[in-house]
């Protein structure tokens, strides 16, 4: 009869795997990292690990979803003490600019950036790439734009759809070619130039 293992303790073992895997695809590469380098980083079995996840692109999904839930679930909760879409943007702008400094953020870009391409030859893994991006990542910024078409803070004429895939492709962008060259890219004064860009887009001129 197989032992009675709690929740807890299977909820503690997917983080293991969940760590271990991030490190090895930092280290190694999305592609060329092995479930046998998970194993040995984690001190896991294949046959423990596959008892979590099916694939290593199991993984990397799994670990996509709990960093795009953390990110929102932050934002979300600052919003709370935000009274008005331009602060709000202003906000997402700051946090991403702050957030690119961590060696932790440019080892997920990296990641991110090199599954983000290897998706695009999977039809499946495609289609959870681009309901995420489509479900999560752009109607969030749609919803702060026609929040302040609302209010009257931005441009009735303004198409929020587009201004949103503008503000996220430079928000990739930024980050994963800081995350490759490191400190010879001007980060921070190229983040300032976007978000003055966007603004100039989005406010009201007489």
């Amino acid at each position: 009869m197989s032992p009675i293992v709690s929740e807890e303790y299977k909820e503690n073992r997917k983080k293991l795997i969940l760590e271990s895997a991030l490190k090895c695809f930092a280290e190694k590469g999305f592609e060329l990292a092995t479930i046998d380098d998970i194993c040995a980083r984690s001190g896991m079995s294949k046959g423990s690990i596959y008892n979590y996840f099916k694939t290593k692109d199991d993984i990397y999904i799994q670990l996509m979803n709990e960093q795009t839930k953390a990110n929102f679930d932050y934002f979300q909760e600052h919003f709370k003490t935000i009274s008005n879409a331009t602060e709000k943007l202003q906000f997402l702008f700051k946090t991403y600019r702050e957030v690119s400094l961590t060696e932790d953020f440019k080892h997920l870009m990296l990641v991110h950036g090199e599954f983000w391409l290897s998706s695009s030859r999977k039809k499946e893994i495609r289609s959870i790439m681009l309901e995420r991006y489509q479900n999560v990542y752009k109607s969030f910024v749609i919803a702060i734009l026609e929040e302040g078409i609302a209010s009257g803070e931005f441009r009735k004429d303004i198409d929020s759809s587009v201004i949103s895939t503008i503000f996220w492709t430079y928000v990739d962008g930024i980050c994963l070619d800081y995350a490759v060259l490191g400190t010879e890219y001007p980060y921070c004064e190229v983040f300032r130039k976007t978000e003055e860009m966007i603004f100039f887009l989005l406010m009201k001129r007489d």
